[in-house]
């Protein structure tokens, strides 16, 4: 129809015996046919238009009331809105179920923030244990740089609620505690007494100034046992100048710790011994003036204060509890 060849036609009309006549050009044939193909085209396009739209509309209709049904379901398995007994719903259960949302919304950032606040206090407190125990910050670098990395803050910053400040304190607050967690919690003997500190003293020996890098301990009520402060591997088990017959322990993070003067040495190197295995006994060996236990603890071979640190470390496990 598009293409045909359209010729001029005439209609004859009559009226009382008159005849006239109608031209109808062949040129307004094929303009009014071309304009009826394109709007009869229009229409149909449209049409089906309409028809795929109220389809797909229908389906999504569908699908969303479906999930809907499902969210309204798992919320309700959740304890909210507990009341729902059937597989309908109104857009009153609905609203409400939005409000239950909400208000466990507000309460969880209450929380949140509550919390925040509580592990900013916390770690200013472990900041302060540790800076009086004289762990500096070469000491605890030393132990953080030997950790795993995790993704506190990474994992946290995942949930909109718990990004932020409780994030970066979470994580504040995890490295802290790694530090203490890696040094030790307990002296190397059952019952003791402390007869030299950590620091400068007159050599017992030499009477010379000298950095005394442990302390001395003095066992008491006949327990000589010399036990393993925490899990590790012996690098030294053997006579070692000074100190006499010692043991070194290395353990995890960089942590070593050395019992010297001993009398008797039960392990040997390459050893694995766990916490409070028994390492030897309290002796009088290498330059000694009298039956004690030598006792340091090192980080990255940088000596601190036993007794401080010990004391600090029972404290945060004391309070954990």
């Amino acid at each position: 129809m598009w293409h045909r060849e359209y010729h001029d036609s005439r209609i004859i009309l009559e009226q009382q015996g008159d005849l006239k006549y109608l031209v109808i050009s062949a040129r307004v044939q094929r303009n009014a046919v071309r304009a009826t193909i394109l709007v009869m085209g229009f229409l149909t396009t449209m049409a089906v238009g309409m028809t795929v739209t109220a389809g797909w509309l229908q389906t999504r209709k569908i699908m969303l009331e479906h999930s809907h049904r499902q969210i309204y379901f798992a919320l309700q398995s959740a304890g909210i809105n507990p009341d729902l007994q059937s597989g309908e719903y109104s857009q009153d259960d609905m609203l409400e179920m939005a409000r239950s949302i909400r208000e466990r919304d507000m309460q969880i950032r209450q929380y949140v923030g509550d919390w925040t606040e509580t592990l900013a206090a916390r770690n200013n407190d472990l900041r302060s244990l540790m800076s009086s125990s004289g762990l500096n910050g070469k000491v605890i670098s030393l132990i953080q740089s030997s950790q795993p990395v995790g993704g506190v803050i990474e994992t946290f910053n995942d949930n909109p609620l718990l990004g932020g400040a409780f994030a970066k304190e979470t994580a504040a607050n995890r490295e802290l505690r790694s530090v203490l967690e890696a040094l030790p919690d307990r002296m190397p003997l059952p019952d003791y007494t402390i007869t030299s500190d950590f620091g400068i003293r007159p050599h017992p020996v030499t009477n010379k100034p000298s950095l005394h890098a442990g302390i001395d301990l003095k066992p008491q009520n006949g327990d000589d046992r010399v036990l393993a402060v925490k899990a590790g591997k012996v690098l030294v088990a053997g006579y070692h100048g000074n100190l006499g017959n010692a043991v070194l322990i290395r353990h995890d993070r960089g942590v070593e710790t050395i019992y010297g003067h001993l009398d008797k040495i039960f392990v040997k190197q390459g050893d694995t011994v766990q916490q409070g295995t028994p390492l030897g006994l309290v002796g009088n060996t290498g330059q000694s003036t009298g039956k004690h236990l030598h006792f340091e603890v090192l980080v990255g071979s940088y000596q601190v204060d036993p007794k401080k640190v010990i004391q600090t470390a029972q404290y945060v496990r004391q309070t954990q509890k």
